[in-house]
């Protein structure tokens, strides 16, 4: 069907709105709504959707925007305060199922560079829907569920360093000493953005620490540290043009554009944009990107979706493989989360090994990357996108019997 981009563009959003609600309606990730809505207007069924520049540069953005949305969500003081087990979860939570799915996919006879992008796509846990069925639930405030969401903050910043490493073999060899390299890279980018980054940030919007000491009737003396906003900030001598939003989109797409040219992947820049605003709650600035979230994040996942190839998988070979990927992914995330927090005991280890199955928006971005840089193939790509729909349905069930067998 040839239809111009501002009308698929049109369609894309309505039909991505009206099964967002649908979804969220039936207890659902409005996620998995969205692709559904670009596999039945992509070439599999409808055919609506069919290969267009201008989606793609939108669903880049719209990768783009739902990272900073993420790494707004997720402050550097956090990172600090989940602790030793939240890291341990984490970690063999990442280990177990990169390991186990590369180990299957090379043992099917994939090449070594598609293994390692298909244990990439599948490390990362979805915080949005676990943190969804845990509020719905009503279990956040439990030791589980702070845990989980905890583990999943350190979960991310090692799934994207993860991403790192691997899209820069991608183009090169295997060696330990050009994987050191990329993590060296990867680890100074990182620590460069929220080192300088946050300074640079302070003196936009004004933020200031300061030290003194306050006497009470002439006697006490205490000292204190404070937060205080100087009146001739950037941001203050601009405020009536909307400074604070300017800021916030050249920092976004600013580090995005800076992690390309040092080699890395553009969301892994939006990631840590997002972390240095985490503390200028005064600016509203997750209200105001919101709308944008809400406005281009729907593009990224239905056109992801359109590159679904449904009738690619009809072979029973590929069916067996969609079968097997989504076992192992499900059980090493599960393996690892309970391994990781053991000491807990049976139960909340299960809890917490159950919490951290469901993929997501992450790992379709890094089947995405993989597909662009021709590691994966269409096959492939399709079935790691299978692959996290059915975590992402599987998980609440599984999460609610999990805490079922606590009680």
């Amino acid at each position: 069907m040839n239809l111009d981009a501002l009308t698929q563009i049109f369609i894309i959003f309505l039909a991505a709105k009206v099964m967002n609600e649908i979804f969220v309606r039936i207890d659902q990730s409005p996620v998995i709504g969205e692709l559904l809505v670009g596999i039945i207007l992509g070439p599999s069924l409808l055919g609506i959707i069919g290969q267009s520049e201008v989606l793609d540069v939108l669903a880049e953005i719209g990768a783009i925007i739902l990272l900073f949305m993420v790494g707004l969500e997720t402050s550097v003081d956090d990172l600090k305060k989940v602790g030793r087990l939240a890291v341990l979860v984490a970690t063999l939570g990442i280990i177990f199922p990169f390991a186990m799915s590369y180990l299957t996919v090379v043992a099917l006879g994939y090449p070594q560079i598609e293994a390692l992008f298909v244990g990439a796509a599948l490390v990362s846990t979805s915080v949005g829907i676990t943190a969804r069925v845990l509020t719905d639930m009503g279990l956040l405030d439990t030791k589980e569920a702070k845990l989980i969401l905890g583990s999943a903050i350190v979960d991310d910043i090692l799934g994207m360093i993860v991403l790192t490493m691997v899209s820069g073999l991608a183009e090169g060899t295997f060696s330990i000493y050009n994987t050191i390299i990329i993590i060296i890279e990867a680890l100074l980018f990182i620590i460069g953005i929220i080192y300088f980054g946050r300074r640079v940030v302070s003196r936009a919007t004004g933020r200031r620490d300061v030290q003194g000491y306050r006497t009470i009737e002439g006697e006490i003396t205490l000292k204190y540290r404070t937060t205080i906003y100087r009146q001739d900030s950037v941001v203050d001598r601009l405020r009536q043009k909307d400074a604070p939003f300017i800021i916030v989109l050249l920092a976004c797409f600013g580090i995005s554009a800076l992690a390309q040219h040092f080699g890395l992947a553009a969301i892994i820049g939006a990631f840590f944009a997002g972390m240095l605003f985490t503390d200028t709650k005064e600016y509203d600035v997750e209200r105001k990107m919101h709308s944008v979230y809400v406005l281009m994040t729907p593009f990224f996942f239905v056109v992801m979706g359109a590159k679904v190839d449904l009738w690619g998988l009809t072979s029973f070979a590929l069916l067996g493989l969609l079968i097997l990927i989504s076992t192992v992914a499900i059980v090493s995330k599960l393996l690892g989360g309970y391994l990781g927090a053991i000491k807990m005991g049976h139960q909340s280890a299960l809890i917490v090994g159950a919490g951290l199955v469901p993929r997501g928006e992450v790992g379709i971005i890094v089947a995405a990357i993989g597909l662009a840089l021709g590691t994966i193939d269409q096959n492939m790509y399709s079935i790691i996108v299978l692959v996290s729909i059915i975590t992402t349905i599987y998980a609440p069930p599984l999460i609610r019997t999990a805490y079922g067998k606590k009680d």
